[in-house]
């Protein structure tokens, strides 16, 4: 035993002995190696955690959801809680007295997300039929060729700077498209890659956040068996900027009777389905609501006497209606099927992918504009008026109403729309859905 150690020893002291200087110098080098690697490792790149969210609904890039415009920041103005518009990127603007142009003051302490300050020379606005001045002192000006009273509001989407840079703290990347609509937008910073998914419905949607393709699902009504995973996070607020209805055909040969939609109205008996009642087609939550508008609270007596006046049982008329109604809402449907029933209606229930070119009565959510500008919604010359609604008192306080300047008389003109509206009774108005957001993983 004490032989083989000595002989270990000799080959080891020899073997050090030749190479020496090759084992000094080479541990030197490891030492220089790794100090090196410690003074620059904090400055080597790292690959970026990527966040995917979904979102339900095809978008265009120059009307994008919620969500993504809260990442982009500021647009020349802001939205209040109660939807009036405020400074955003402007400190203020003005308005000439014939209500046509606008100038906005920039602001002189807001920077875009490449650290840039925010100038005159970086906006670049191209909006049909107005034209659109740089001016001295960092103002901007708008000439419209007409008086258009909700503008303000329309500035109020964030603005890039070179179709990149936002006032937020991400910077725009890759963007993705089929034809005009969005499929993909990606916004990144120095910390992470955030990536929106775009999806046409609520069960592609949700597809892909069962199978991993995304960490976080926004635009959901209804959150499904989802609602159920121990490793879901579900976040629920009430959207007043969207109320859900049953939208009749107004030129329809039954449904075209005044009488008769509130008829119908009256005999729904539960109207808000446990959410937040609504009662037309501005938001509780807008400057310009009506709160005092006829309501049809349920009366099924009511109802058959509005019924039996506008089809007298002698007319021998036939009394079906096909009511249409999304996948999401067929529950809603089935129990206003049952009340309509009551009545001695027969209805048949369709099932719709989404708002159909042609209907007699449909249950479907509507998206609320910020301004209670509903010229699109309600005009009747607007192929948007999907119900095809008439009526020459609304049409009116609609043009008058996004020319006026003045907020008082504003009101006043949207506050008698929406009585004109409850009492012709072109849809009944049921409430303000919930939506959901789905993140993985427990807070």
């Amino acid at each position: 035993m004490a032989i083989s150690i000595r002989k270990t020893y000799w080959f080891v002291a020899g073997f050090v002995g030749k190479y020496r200087r090759v084992m000094a110098g080479s541990l030197i080098g490891s030492l220089l190696v790794i100090g090196f690697l410690v003074l620059i490792w904090p400055h080597i790149p790292k690959p970026k955690p990527n966040r995917y969210v979904g979102i339900i609904g095809r978008y265009e890039l120059s009307q994008i959801p919620e969500r993504i415009e809260q990442e982009l920041g500021m647009g020349l103005t802001s939205l209040g809680d109660d939807y009036l518009p405020e400074p955003g990127l402007a400190r203020k603007w003005e308005v000439t007295e014939d209500g046509k142009t606008y100038r906005f003051y920039l602001r002189d302490d807001m920077y875009w997300s490449d650290g840039k300050k925010v100038v005159v020379e970086d906006f670049n606005f191209s909006i049909p039929d107005v034209a659109f001045n740089k001016l001295d002192n960092g103002v901007l000006e708008f000439v419209l060729p007409e008086p258009f009273s909700p503008f303000p509001v329309v500035l109020s989407t964030p603005v890039l700077r070179e179709g990149r840079y936002t006032t937020g703290k991400y910077m725009v990347g890759d963007i993705q498209a089929d034809g005009p609509f969005l499929r993909l937008l990606q916004l990144e910073n120095e910390e992470e890659i955030l990536v929106f998914k775009f999806y046409d419905t609520s069960s592609t949607a949700l597809t892909a956040f069962k199978l991993g393709e995304i960490d976080e699902l926004v635009g959901l009504f209804d959150a499904g068996e989802i609602s159920e995973w121990s490793n879901a996070t579900i976040e629920r607020v009430t959207k007043y900027d969207y109320y859900t209805a049953v939208f009749y055909d107004n030129k329809d040969p039954l449904l075209g009777d005044k009488r008769v939609r509130q008829a119908l109205s009256y005999a729904i008996e539960d109207k808000d389905y446990g959410y937040q009642r609504a009662t037309g087609p501005i938001s509780p939550k807008s400057w310009a609501y009506n709160s005092v508008v006829k309501e049809y609270e349920y009366d099924v007596n009511r109802a058959r006497e509005l019924l039996e006046e506008a089809v007298p049982a002698e007319s021998e008329q036939e009394l079906r209606i096909e009511l249409s109604s999304t996948a999401d809402l067929l529950q809603v449907a089935e129990v206003i099927k049952e009340d309509w029933e009551e009545l001695g209606i027969k209805v048949d229930i369709k099932v719709v992918a989404s708002i159909p070119s042609s209907f007699q009565a449909l249950v479907a959510t509507q998206e609320i504009p910020a301004d209670p500008d509903q010229y699109y919604n309600w005009h009747s010359t607007q192929a948007s008026n999907f119900t095809k609604f008439l009526s020459p008192k609304v049409d009116k306080l609609l043009e008058d109403g996004r020319q006026t300047l003045d907020q008082i008389e504003r009101r006043q003109m949207y506050f008698d729309f929406q009585r004109f509206v409850a009492e012709d009774a072109p849809a009944t108005f049921l409430y303000h859905p919930e939506a959901v957001v789905i993140k993985r993983g427990r807070s």
